[in-house]
Order: C-alpha cells, then structure tokens, then sequence
C-alpha cells in the first residue's frame, strides 16, 4: 500500500516524456493502468499490468536503452518486488545519464534505487539516498516521500539512544526537517512530520500546534490524515495530565475550538470514528 502511495505521483511523470518508441510508450500505459487499478484496490489486475508493463520496458531496453526506460523498468520491478533487479535498472538509468531538463528523472530514480537498496538491507545506503534528496531534490512529491522516508530512519536511530544523546539527535532532526517546512511552509506533510518529532520530543503543545497546520493545510493520504488525528488526540490526553490547572484552563477552550469547527463529536473521537 505504502509502496503505491509514494509513487502514485510518476502517473503524471510518465507522461511528460517525450521521443518515446511504442515499446516505452506501451510500458508506461501498463504502468499507469496498474497505478490506476492499485488505487481502486484490485491488486492482481494491478500486478497482472505491472507484469505487461515490465515485458515491454525490457523490450525498450534490448532495442533502445535509455535512461528513461530503466527508470520505467527499474520502478515495475519494485511494485513486483524485484528489488535486486530494480536496483540494476536503476544504476543503469545512472549508467546513460540523464539530458538537461530531466533532472526529474534523475531524482525518480535516485529514490527507486535507494527503496530497492532498503529492501535489500543496505539501509545506511539509503538513508544518505534520501538525505541527499531532501536536501537536493526541486521535484516536490520526490523531496516529501524522501522526507518521510528519512526521518522515519532517523527517527528508529533516535529511539535507540539514551538521555541527552536521544535528545542531541531529535533537536537535530527537528532542526533539519524544519528547514523544509521554511522552504514551503504551505505544505501539510511538513508540518506533519515536525509533529511526529515533537511527539517523541515530548513538546506535546508545540506538537498539537504543528497537527494542526498539518490538517488545516491538507496531507497526502487518508492514512496520514487520521494518523495526525489521533496525534491531536494523543496531545490532548498527555497535556491534560501535564499541564497546570491555570495552564488547562487556557488550553482547552482553545482545543474545544478546533473540535468545533472539525465538527468532532468529542474531543477525543475524530469524525471519522463514527462511520
């Protein structure tokens, strides 16, 4: 499922590409149809076109390799879960090089082949893929599914440390998953991201602030959606706890607020509960 929302967005990629021979023009038809079936839930029509999809990149690839084919094969191959396969095609997308204005291409592909290399184990290697892609990637959906990938790794590296070296890596996460959300400070998913931080942070207010920036600006997928509300929820529970008599009476007016114009039934039950 994960796998399908982070690259829902090559849907729209592929078909900007241009000088495509039939065989590169039929796999990305394939590969929007499998996209296509993935998001109404028909998982072996999905497979059955990455499979089509496949067979023709590798086709492109015997008669006209190109950057752009691997990069098409390389990304059929990891919804099919051939991840030592997708790696190669991926290098080999690296291998042709990429012209001048398809540095879209590029950073695809630099994230196709760091999700091949973290599911084969080489997780250091993809944690400095992704690190490199937050920080260089223009092509916002790649610097997000990037972003979550990263700080999801860094996250389970900060969780295994203790005390004030737990603390030292957090700050320092927060600091740079920060610097995206002041280069696009509209964007949910940031803000969403430097709440699941705070959480572990223990900045419980800080954190409900940022949930909220993240569902009022809007997030990626339904899934990350609810899991931001039950962040708030969970916010408001340890602040409840937490925060003085004087202090709660200041912040649970203002929480009551929000629950209103959410139209939540209660404070701790999200809309979306009562269906």
């Amino acid at each position: 499922m994960r796998k399908n929302i982070l690259l829902l967005f090559l849907l729209s990629l592929a078909c900007v590409l241009s000088s495509c021979t039939s065989h590169l023009k039929d796999a990305k038809f394939y590969y929007v149809q499998a996209q296509e079936s993935s998001r109404s839930y028909k998982t072996e029509i999905a497979i059955g076109s990455y499979k089509k999809s496949l067979q023709e990149a590798e086709k492109e690839v015997a008669k006209n390799p190109s950057s752009q084919a691997f990069m098409i094969k390389g990304l059929a191959e990891l919804h099919l879960n051939l991840w030592e396969d997708a790696e190669r095609s991926f290098l080999a997308a690296f291998s042709y090089g990429f012209d001048k204005g398809q540095e879209w291409a590029e950073w695809v592909s630099l994230f196709g082949l760091a999700s091949a290399m973290q599911e084969m184990g080489l997780a250091q290697s993809a944690f400095q893929i992704y690190a490199h892609l937050v920080g260089k990637s223009k092509l916002k959906p790649v610097t997000i599914f990037a972003a979550q990938k990263y700080t999801d790794m860094a996250l389970q590296r900060a969780l295994r440390e203790e005390g004030n070296q737990k603390d030292r890596f957090l700050s320092g996460l927060f600091k740079e998953v920060e610097k995206l959300t002041n280069r696009d400070l509209s964007c949910g998913f940031y803000h969403y991201l430097q709440a699941q931080i705070l959480s572990h942070m223990s900045d419980y207010r800080r954190c409900f602030e940022e949930c909220v920036m993240a569902r009022e600006l809007g997030l990626p997928t339904q899934e990350i959606f609810r899991d931001n509300d039950l962040q708030i929820v969970f916010c408001h529970q340890r602040l409840k706890e937490e925060l003085s008599s004087e202090d709660w009476e200041e912040f649970q007016p203002l929480y009551m607020q929000w629950v209103k114009r959410w139209n939540w039934p209660d404070p701790e039950a999200p809309d979306w509960k009562k269906r």
